[in-house]
């Protein structure tokens, strides 16, 4: 195999910003109650990528966007 086939999906692997990231472990690294994440995503606040019926997934810049909107808006905080 050719050195350009072998490393021809890399471009494609997730990088840290575009990670996705399940509910749980947005929920973890935020430590808040899986539902408190349901919520910010009904309310337009997190945008998630539906994978399936019962998948789905949160990109990690969506969630740094996310609490860094929360520390610039303390007013607003991740209510």
């Amino acid at each position: 195999m050719r050195l350009e086939k072998a490393h021809a999906g890399i471009a494609a692997m997730p990088t840290v910003t575009n990670e996705l990231m399940t509910r749980k472990q947005v929920a973890a690294l935020l430590q808040v109650h899986p539902n408190s994440v349901i919520r910010w995503e009904n309310a337009g606040r997190l945008p998630a990528l539906r994978l399936g019926p019962f998948s789905v997934r949160y990109k990690r810049s969506d969630v740094l966007r996310l609490i860094q909107n929360s520390i610039t808006r303390p007013s607003q905080a991740l209510a």
